[in-house]
């Protein structure tokens, strides 16, 4: 497999480090000779293979740059801020890892993670988008104990192709609410009590406070 795939190369470093320090071996290299011959080999390849490693830290360090997701910041700052430690976030998922990571909330859905039971939770904080009554998009996020859900904006207009936006995956999941207005354009209007209340709000990002 790891010859098929890149990222799998990753897992033979071990192999390969244990490996490459039999060199240094009396057992399997005593044919070179002398320990003071021996040792003089493993000294020049470990000077050689120091040579290229230099070379790769150099350019490494020379890389310079800059990412900045300005709303993202604002978002975490405001949660870190205005939340308790022990408010339970919930959102799109990309979004919920830096959450966790940077703002160090409970979240209900992670992408690092998966089984069958952060799928059905998934599924179910997913229903932002779908075009559900806000009622029963609430009585699911209580149930999974969420006290903020993070609404992205795009999430609820963005699709690849035709058919492809997360309303419309719904209007398949869900053919019974098909045709109605989408529960992210809702919450992302003025009104949306009494279920939720809108404590945060920038250009890609909407927090609600889930009313119990």
């Amino acid at each position: 497999m790891a010859v098929i795939i890149m990222r799998l190369k990753l897992f033979l470093t071990p192999q390969m480090a244990l490996f490459a320090s039999l060199i240094a071996s009396r057992q399997f290299f005593s044919w070179l000779g002398p320990k003071s011959r021996h040792y003089a080999i493993v000294a020049a390849i470990l000077a050689a293979m120091s040579i290229g490693g230099y070379f790769n830290i150099k350019m490494e360090l020379s890389i310079t740059g800059e990412f900045s997701n300005w709303p993202m910041e604002q978002m975490v700052e405001w949660i870190k801020a205005n939340t308790h430690k022990d408010a339970v976030f919930c959102g799109p998922m990309p979004t919920m890892a830096t959450g966790k990571l940077s703002a160090n909330r409970p979240i209900v859905n992670h992408p690092h993670y998966e089984d069958a039971g952060l799928r059905a939770r998934t599924k179910e904080v997913y229903s932002m988008y779908s075009r559900k009554s806000l009622a029963e998009i609430k009585e699911k996020l209580v149930k999974l104990r969420v006290n903020y859900a993070v609404v992205e904006q795009s999430w609820c207009i963005r699709k690849t192709r035709e058919g492809c936006g997360m309303p419309e995956i719904w209007d398949i999941e869900d053919p019974s609410n098909r045709g109605k207005m989408p529960a992210c354009e809702i919450l992302q209007g003025q009104n949306v009590g009494p279920h939720f209340r809108r404590v945060f709000k920038n250009d890609v990002y909407d927090i609600l406070e889930v009313i119990v």
